[in-house]
């Protein structure tokens, strides 16, 4: 099915949504794998690492159901790299990493490989 210009804004905030859920697991799973577990099954099988899954999960059928909302074909690859940008701002937040220069230059790089995308 496809949709007018205005209508893109349900689709689009699906994305936006299914790649704060899949940042968001990414921190959940880093947080994990900084925690000494008991024995090796526990390193897999504890809250984080399962509820990352999840949230990976259901990321995927968020990004499923956007592309079946609309023919966003082009605007899908663009919205999914706003992961990189939202790891970057969530490492900063709940691990204090450092936003160095090397990771602002990658993060224009992928701005400007948007833009070039769009031409």
């Amino acid at each position: 099915m496809m949709l007018a210009g205005s209508s893109l804004l349900l689709p689009v905030a699906i994305m936006v949504c299914s790649e704060l859920l899949a940042s968001s697991s990414q921190i959940l799973l880093k947080k994990s794998a900084g925690i000494t577990y008991e024995n090796p099954i526990r390193e897999y099988l504890n809250r984080y690492v399962l509820f990352g899954y999840g949230m990976l999960f259901l990321s995927m059928v968020l990004t499923i159901l956007a592309y079946r909302t609309t023919d966003i074909y082009m605007i899908v690859p663009v919205l999914e790299t706003m992961g990189y940008i939202f790891v970057l701002f969530f490492g900063r937040i709940f691990f204090a990493e450092p936003i160095t220069r090397n990771k602002m230059l990658g993060i224009l790089l992928i701005l400007a490989g948007i833009v070039v995308f769009n031409l």
